[in-house]
């Protein structure tokens, strides 16, 4: 078309027109209409985040509120509109609309507000097209409000603090912990609104500690007390207005008249006193009882001759917790053979400083073994297949040092070796040919049998009984005491079906030895090592044991003991003559894991306690689990919580932990605020009396009750400042790339619509 054409002119004007009309100011939105297309198929091509205007997003409030700081009205008047959720101490809950459900929310609420779970939840990451809201009383902390920050991330978060505080006339409390002391020092902070009071007293039951007017109060508003520690467990603040209205608040510091026990002994057995108790205060309980205790708030818990096998549940995961954590020690005491074995529980067998098993059979002293095989006519056909097999097999699990006796009996007794080194026997050609024939005549072939093994010069000595038990009657229990008094175990292998197994039990418990049904000769070989390795080194050996110190002095005596290996960390104090672990320990900081394979009352410990050198250096040892460096400690309590602060030059990156029954531990790390000063901020989930520890490099430096109240008024001055500084982000940045197409489309579809209306 040339440009005289009727059409020509008409057209290059309109599109000259609207070039010119891009230039001028009334335009520029067409502009950038125009351009948005554009913007957003580059967006989409670099993956470029969307950014929304917050006000746009959706807001989920998270409710975090204290259960005396609201009820139905107010938390149906912060549940606003949308989702919101009441924050519960491990959850968030939905808040319903009816007052039934707001009503049954409120009571669950925890004494204090916490954020935990609203810092999982944000953690977890909101919709896309969500903003957060947090509603509390008060400010948060300092480090609270700089966690839901770092939580919340791209997430605009509003805080809300809808609390009236400065009508309080009551602010916070401090107190100093200073245990030693007869009088318990503390302070009080009033509000500015405490002036106004024509009355102000502060009193226990038994005395007044102060009463004046408002006007008469100190100009910083603080009232420096302190009380007689009797007394410190309850106090009452009374506030009187001139018309006569009177505001009381009542108060703990957590001081009692005398500590509380720092030992706990767990223990089934009657309520007699243990060497322990005997030495400090201690708190007795049974494994139920026990499970039910804050184990972290006892220096040391004593588990007196419980089966490990039978720990497990609550207690189980409060033991490992308190090793864990190193707040208190462990003391296991092994007292019975009942203790355990390698198995039974693996969770605590990590932490303890031996080895339920035996050593290695190279590290086993020499043993004297009789062994004795029935080869009378009621050992016909497969019990003697059997007993051939058991007496072969126990020689291939001897060491070749051991001594070795082998008496054949029937009605006719035969000695095939007369107490000769194993390594010097070739038993098969003795064994091979015997054959079944006779009667059985138990009674004479242990008499001499035991006769010479007693004669042996090696000190363990063990006999090893191969019959079907079927006997002619004789005094055996005379000659159970017998080889008991001489120190002699009998282990009886039953052979047959038919075994009577009520003689051979009887023979192998009282002599401290085992009984063993062989009905297969697959299990034969695992039989005889292991009545090799439990009798030359029994669970639980009876006798008159030697007891050595570490330096190989002997120092007392000991009637029984459990017989295990220490681990190769363990720090051993007092063995037997064969190396076995009397005292064992697993040190953790000025915190232990210890072992004692004996008794706390003197059944087998009596020469061991009455004996000077050991029972001092037993305490020495249980002395230093208490040990405590100085440290000065000084708890306050505001209206959010409480902040410890210590003073030591000792500290390097100390812990604080808050525990108590029926509540999970809280655990807080202190912030240096001087050269020697240190300060932690906890809020504790429920008011009352909780165990304070003050934990550094693997160990406890202090340990403290401390009271929280509640109910104060005082915010913290950084926490205000730092809810001040606060601010909440524009806009949120969605990485959806589908959105920049969505945008493209619509943008394309106005800009369509603008030019044909324009047209």
């Amino acid at each position: 078309m040339d440009a005289s054409s009727p059409q020509g002119p008409p057209a290059r004007a309109r599109f000259l027109s609207g070039l010119g009309s891009l230039g001028t100011g009334v335009d520029w939105v067409k502009t950038s209409l125009v351009l948005l297309p554009f913007l957003c198929v580059i967006a989409y091509l670099v993956d470029a985040p969307l950014p929304v205007p917050t006000f746009l997003l959706l807001e989920r409030r998270y409710l975090a509120l204290g259960r005396g700081q609201v009820d139905t009205a107010r938390m149906q008047a912060a549940r606003g509109k949308g989702e919101a959720f009441a924050v519960l101490p491990e959850r968030l809950v939905a808040v319903p609309s009816s007052r039934a459900g707001l009503e049954a929310v409120c009571a669950s609420l925890p004494d204090e507000a916490m954020l935990d779970p609203v810092l999982r939840d944000l953690e977890s990451g909101l919709g896309p097209f969500q903003r957060a809201r947090i509603v509390l009383a008060e400010p948060p902390l300092a480090a609270e409000l700089e966690a839901l920050q770092k939580a919340a991330g791209p997430i605009p978060l509003v805080i809300e603090a809808i609390g009236d505080h400065a009508a309080s006339p009551l602010q916070a409390v401090g107190v100093r912990y200073a245990p030693a002391e007869q009088r318990v020092a503390f302070d009080l902070l009033l509000g500015p609104g405490a002036r106004e009071f024509t009355t102000i007293a502060v009193r226990t039951q038994e005395s007044r500690l102060y009463g004046s007017s408002g006007a008469a109060l100190p100009a910083d508003l603080v009232l420096r007390l302190s009380v007689e520690r009797a007394e410190a467990s309850s106090l009452t603040v009374a506030f009187k207005d001139a018309a006569g209205r009177e505001q009381v608040k009542r108060l703990a510091l957590g001081a009692d008249l005398e500590e509380k026990p720092k030992v706990l002994v767990i223990s089934e057995q009657r309520p007699s006193r243990s060497f322990i108790e005997a030495l400090y205060p201690a708190r007795r309980a049974t494994p139920a009882e026990a499970a039910h205790l804050d184990l972290l708030s006892y220096e040391l818990v004593v588990m007196d001759g419980v089966p490990i096998g039978s720990v497990r549940g609550r207690l189980l995961a409060s033991l490992l917790d308190l090793s864990a954590r190193r707040t208190g020690s462990i003391l296991f005491v092994a007292d019975s053979p009942r203790f355990g074995k390698k198995g039974d529980n693996p969770e605590l067998e990590k932490i303890l400083p031996v080895t339920l098993l035996p050593r290695s059979l190279k590290d086993l002293p020499d043993l004297a073994v009789l062994i004795l095989i029935d080869v009378s006519g009621s050992m016909f056909g497969d019990k003697l297949s059997l007993a051939k097999v058991t007496g072969l097999e126990l020689l291939r699990n001897l060491k070749p040092s051991d001594r070795v006796g082998m008496l054949l009996f029937s009605d006719e007794r035969r000695w095939v070796y007369a107490f000769q080194t194993n390594a010097s026997i070739t038993a098969a050609p003795v064994l091979e040919p015997l054959t079944a024939g006779g009667g059985t005549d138990l009674h004479p072939a242990l008499v001499d049998g035991l006769g010479r093994l007693a004669a042996q010069p090696i000190k363990a000595k063990h006999v090893i009984l191969v019959t079907d038990g079927v006997t002619k009657p004789a005094d055996f229990q005379a000659l159970a005491d017998q080889a008991r008094n001489l120190g002699i175990s009998i282990s009886a292998m039953g052979v047959g079906a038919d075994v009577n197994r009520p003689l051979l039990e009887r023979l192998a418990l009282q002599t401290a030895g085992r009984y063993y049904p062989v009905t297969s000769v697959d299990a034969i070989p695992g039989l005889l090592f292991e009545d090799r390795m439990s009798e030359a080194r029994a669970i639980f050996g009876q006798g008159k044991i030697p007891v050595l110190a570490m330096n190989g002095e002997r120092v007392a005596r000991i009637g029984g003991m459990a017989q295990y290996s220490p681990v190769p960390t363990a720090s051993v104090l007092f063995t037997n003559d064969v190396g076995d672990p009397l005292l064992a320990g697993r040190e953790q900081g000025n915190r232990a894991v210890l072992f004692f394979g004996s008794d706390l009352y003197g059944t087998y410990t009596a020469d061991f306690f009455s004996t000077p050198t050991a029972a001092g250096a037993f305490k020495d040892r249980l002395d230093a689990l208490f040990a405590r460096r100085p440290a000065q400690v000084r708890m306050v309590e505001t209206a959010r919580g409480i902040s410890v602060l210590a003073r030591s030059e000792n500290l390097v990156e100390p812990v604080l932990l808050l525990s108590k029954e029926g509540a999970a531990p809280q655990e807080a790390p202190f912030h240096r605020i001087s050269n020697e000063g240190w300060a932690a901020e906890l809020v504790p989930p429920i008011y009352g009396l909780w165990h304070a520890s003050i934990l550094d490099r693997g160990g406890s430096l202090a340990s403290f009750q401390i009271a929280v109240n509640g109910g104060l008024g005082g915010l913290r001055s950084d926490a205000v400042a730092a809810l001040g500084a606060h601010r909440v982000k524009p806009f949120r940045a969605v990485h959806l790339p589908w959105t920049w197409l969505i945008l493209f489309f619509a943008s394309s579809l106005a800009c369509t619509i603008m030019l044909r209306v324009k047209r």
